[in-house]
């Protein structure tokens, strides 16, 4: 898990800070709250504007856990109205991907055939070769998707 932090500074200068980076073995609501909790404290936050995360269901209890805590300790900006931020890119990773159940076959033939190419140096030689030959100006090398990333999808077709 991976936290950060957006704020004004007393210049009125937009700053993002990295304040916590962990590994979570439960995502349970409950155990989500307890660690944004103990980051919160940590660096002495005060105020909560919003959180921003995906759309898990685990997700949501925590922002109901968190809303009711920071409620607790009076820590909500506007009361809280606004402490749920959905990911925007998750959310359109999830369109995407289901976009691409449409035509998934293609996808998975390039897949296959990306993947066949970059699994041996020799292959990836010829297959460098054959991209000289005909004259493409790429000089990428081919990319293979990640199921999680929409846009490494696009890159790779």
């Amino acid at each position: 898990m991976s936290l950060t932090a957006h704020f004004i500074d007393n210049d009125w200068m937009l700053q993002k800070k990295v304040i916590n980076f962990c590994q979570v073995k439960s995502h349970t609501g409950k155990n989500l709250t307890r660690m944004v909790e103990s980051c919160l404290s940590s660096w002495g936050l005060t105020r909560v504007l919003s959180l921003t995360i995906n759309n898990a269901t685990s997700n949501d209890k925590t922002i109901e856990y968190m809303q009711k805590r920071l409620m607790s300790w009076n820590r909500l900006v506007l009361n809280g109205n606004y402490l749920h931020t959905r990911c925007c890119a998750h959310i359109i990773n999830l369109i995407v991907q289901e976009g691409f159940k449409e035509d998934i076959t293609t996808i998975c033939r390039v897949h296959a055939a990306v993947k066949y190419v970059k699994s041996s140096p020799s292959r990836l030689s010829k297959f460098m070769e054959c991209v000289a030959h005909v004259n493409i100006e790429y000089k990428s090398l081919v990319r293979l998707d990640v199921e999680t990333r929409w846009n490494s999808t696009y890159l790779m077709l």
